[in-house]
């Protein structure tokens, strides 16, 4: 046990640290925590000055504490939830925490191991640590196992007047300003000297002070201009999900699809979204619940957007591929479809198993769905990204949809597997800074919750909570505009990331030499 824990004065810091993160993010959304919650691994590990192999123990430490206690909704599965082996969320669950918990400890390793260690080299610490931090965040919010879950900079996405910057710098922007507030407080108690610790507590404020002040101007002068406008109906349906997919319930779900589109059109809605696989079908698969769509949308003269489920037999081989799509049905009898890109690892597929089919054979109870290709939004009179539940934590893909036109984000999906528990609300927290780093409106429709309209600025104007059936109906401005982070994406932060830890490895050796 000696050999996978750090040494005694660490361990303590490290877990309490990794509970502090997680009650920054819902549902304690103790937001302030953010700037603090790092504090005492950082000064522990400053203060001891632990070797590589037991820093990267602390890093592994905090990381297994934060992710074990803030996911562990994981293994809350409501029992209609198609798990193939009985009990594997427990195991899953302690699986995902360990394999996280690699990022930062690979933070503390690495900035142990290229010799930032003890109150010495405190000053390029503060340069490195941040930077270090925003690195690793990225590498795990990328690739086929990208889960961006507990990147820090969310933890402010409650407070609109602290995200503003996102349009310049995004999340990796966010997260590089909570974590160097982090260390500089860490200063204060670390740093012998009492002036210095005047100094850095100083800064720590004049950054969140310098971040709120600018959120507020920012916040005040924005505006849509005149850009065009369109009611947008968000439908939560609240359908129980142990009945939505048995065959018998399919005509009493499609019933009520169209008494809640005919409710939103006389409402005087433009522009109806239903959830991720309302139409709890194979849309191609079965011609009469199509067709109703078709003539639902005609009859209305409103254009739908609505989940479900498609199928194509594909390739040379005529492969069958299965997809989690979605399509908008036009009052013209047209169908434009959007299939899911970016597919939840182990949840929906495996990964890899698009390349080497043969891992579909293994059986967790995942979906085996196929991506889809990449497509540009969909025209609806107003022009907008579909994002398909886990869709809405990748920036890159809002950031393709507004290089193509984009004028709304729309994220359909149903995380009513997960029951009244923080997951839910997690999920939709992330959708916040969408609408921020590109100055979009985002719309969210959720089966049970949580369904909202997201301004341009981070507000939330309109919500319904988990567990209620409604409607939102909603004036969303038709945006074109581009930020700088719209154009130049997490390019620009990054490098400057790796410049800052080239500069901070420099500063502190240069401190240990002269000490």
């Amino acid at each position: 046990m000696r050999r996978l824990l750090p040494p005694l004065p660490l361990i303590a810091p490290s877990i309490i640290s990794g509970i502090l993160v997680t009650l920054t993010f819902p549902t304690a959304n103790i937001w302030p925590l953010a700037f603090v919650a790092l504090v005492p691994v950082l000064a522990a590990w400053i203060l001891h000055a632990p070797s590589p192999r037991d820093a990267f123990r602390a890093g592994f430490l905090f990381g297994f504490s934060m992710y074990l206690t803030e996911l562990w909704w994981i293994v809350r599965l409501i029992p209609s939830a198609d798990v193939t082996i009985p009990g594997l969320m427990s195991p899953a669950l302690l699986l995902l925490a360990l394999y996280m918990a690699v990022f930062p400890a690979a933070v503390f390793w690495l900035i142990t191991w290229v010799g930032l260690r003890g109150r010495a080299s405190y000053p390029g610490v503060v340069v490195a640590f941040p930077a270090v931090w925003v690195l690793l965040e990225a590498v795990k919010s990328r690739g086929l196992m990208a889960f961006p879950w507990g990147s820090i900079g969310y933890a402010l996405c409650d407070v609109p007047a602290l995200i503003q910057s996102a349009e310049w710098f995004g999340i990796v922007g966010l997260s590089f300003v909570v974590a160097l507030v982090n260390v500089l407080i860490a200063g204060v108690f670390t740093v012998r000297k009492t002036p210095a610790r005047i100094a850095v507590a100083i800064c720590a404020v004049g950054v969140v002070a310098a971040m709120w002040t600018h959120g507020r101007a920012a916040i005040a002068n924005w505006s849509p201009g005149d850009a065009p406008r369109v009611k947008v109906a968000i439908v939560q349906p609240n359908v129980d999900l142990v009945v939505k997919w048995k065959p018998e319930f399919r005509d009493s779900t499609l019933a009520l699809i169209e008494r809640l589109s005919v409710e939103a059109a006389q409402a005087g809605a433009e522009l109806i979204v239903f959830p991720e696989t309302s139409a709890p079908v194979y849309i191609e698969g079965n011609s009469q619940y199509k067709s109703r769509l078709v003539a639902l949308s005609r009859r209305l003269g409103v254009p739908i957007y609505i989940g479900f489920l498609d199928y194509r037999y594909d390739g040379p081989g005529a492969t069958l591929n299965i997809f989690n799509s979605s399509g908008l049905f036009t009052p013209s009898g047209g169908l434009s479809k959007y299939d899911k890109n970016h597919l939840l690892p182990f949840g929906e597929a495996l990964p890899l198993s698009d390349r080497f089919r043969w891992l579909r054979k293994i059986e967790f109870g995942q979906a085996n769905f196929q991506s889809g290709t990449a497509r540009g939004p969909i025209d609806a009179g107003i022009r907008f990204t579909p994002l398909i539940c886990f869709e809405s934590v990748f920036p890159y893909l809002c950031a393709r949809g507004v290089a193509g036109g984009s004028q709304m984000f729309v994220n359909i999906t149903n995380d009513g597997w997960f029951g009244d528990t923080p997951g839910p609300y997690q999920h939709a927290q992330m959708s916040i800074l969408r609408a921020v780093e590109f100055r979009r409106y985002v719309v969210r429709s959720a089966n049970s919750g949580v369904s909202w309209v997201v301004e341009p600025t981070g507000d939330i104007s309109q919500e319904l909570g988990l567990y209620v059936g409604g409607t939102i109906l909603a004036d969303v401005a038709a945006l074109d505009g581009r930020t700088l982070y719209s154009r130049l994406g997490d390019f620009p932060p990054l490098a400057a990331a790796l410049t800052l830890f080239g500069l901070g490895v420099l500063m502190g050796r240069r401190r240990h030499g002269n000490a």
